[in-house]
């Protein structure tokens, strides 16, 4: 778990790196929406590797149902948030919906890579 906190703080660090002049060209007047959709998506990642991780000694029934499940319920949570904030008018549209689904995909990549990271140093219970 600390490797995996560790590269989002690095992939954090870069992604403000990267985006910092597109965010002060056209950006600051959706700091919040951008800001939510991080949060959103990197609690979502932090959750599911932990998720997973957690898995990996439990039978591969079991293993299924905490990686498969809990990715629909945490997608099901992030929709249900995305249309509160969106339908009481919190956010603008548009860049709150872009910015989620990029920090989403991106940590998405990071979480997937960090099990992959891990499941050859784990022995998954063959049984169930």
């Amino acid at each position: 778990m600390k490797r995996f906190l560790k590269l989002l703080i690095i992939q954090t660090i870069i992604i403000i790196m990267i985006g910092f002049f597109p965010f002060l060209s056209w950006g600051k007047m959706y700091w919040f929406e951008i800001a939510c959709a991080f949060l959103i998506s990197i609690v979502n990642a932090i959750i599911g590797y932990y998720l997973a991780s957690s898995s990996f000694s439990k039978s591969n029934t079991d293993f299924y149902k905490l990686v498969f499940g809990g990715m629909l319920i945490r997608m099901a949570f992030v929709l249900g948030f995305m249309i509160y904030m969106i339908s009481n008018e919190f956010v603008s549209t548009i860049p709150f919906f872009i910015s989620t689904m990029i920090f989403y995909t991106i940590h998405q990549w990071t979480e997937i890579s960090g099990w992959l990271k891990e499941i050859p140093q784990r022995k998954v219970n063959a049984n169930g």
